[in-house]
């Protein structure tokens, strides 16, 4: 794919946008909540729970400014599929063992302004499994290195054919807001933890993991 203009590549992913949201109006009702607490530009970390492959899209074509979404390498690694997430500023990932080249691409997306976007649980997550699925540490770890607030997004619903899907977006916060922040013994997994109860806690539930919460944080 060849090198675009800043002008046409704005122009380009302002036509991918307006394409998602007439798909996602098409197939889902889709109620947005709480919008105005997007702002314009980063540098912003964007947080959710994922339950769908088609979320990140409904997350997406709402908000003006461009989000680069953290994905599996897996994705990148399918010829044309890999190239056109690259082009749409997507950053790939190794889940289990996140290496340097994902690391330069987060924090250039932040050096630049932009919006990075991220599901901390690394795998979709239906509401029976949310006690079971442990979040992984990187969104909490480059908010506290790089002091970048979070922008958390609740999503529920069945992404089924014209099903009722919510998307609230919540008020951007820094790590040290959080009340666990101040307990000195707190590990970056359990900020990671109290992240995610941020999220769910705007959807009115609870987020509280389960001795039997798989340790490995595998996922699909």
């Amino acid at each position: 794919m060849p090198p675009l203009t800043t002008e046409r590549l704005t122009f380009g992913r302002r036509f991918v946008r307006r394409g998602l949201l007439i798909l996602v109006r098409l197939l889902y009702r889709v109620e947005y909540l709480g919008l105005d607490h997007v702002p314009a530009q980063g540098p912003l970390i964007l947080v959710a729970n994922h339950t769908h492959l088609v979320d990140v899209l409904a997350i997406h074509c709402r908000v003006r400014p461009w989000i680069s979404w953290v994905g599996k390498q897996e994705l990148f690694r399918i010829p044309l599929l890999g190239r056109v997430l690259r082009w749409l500023g997507g950053i790939p990932v190794n889940r289990d063992k996140p290496d340097l080249a994902t690391a330069r691409g987060i924090m250039q997306a932040l050096a630049q302004n932009g919006i990075v976007g991220m599901f901390p649980q690394g795998t979709r997550v239906p509401d029976a499994m949310i006690p079971y699925v442990r979040p992984r540490s990187g969104a909490a770890h480059f908010a506290k290195r790089l002091k970048v607030p979070l922008l958390p997004v609740a999503v529920s619903g069945r992404f089924r054919l014209l099903g009722r899907i919510r998307i609230i977006y919540g008020e951007p916060f820094h790590l040290q807001e959080l009340p666990e922040y101040a307990e000195h013994a707190m590990s970056i997994n359990d900020l990671a933890e109290a992240v995610m109860r941020r999220i769910y806690a705007l959807d009115g539930k609870e987020y509280t993991l389960l001795e039997a919460a798989d340790d490995d944080e595998s996922g699909n």
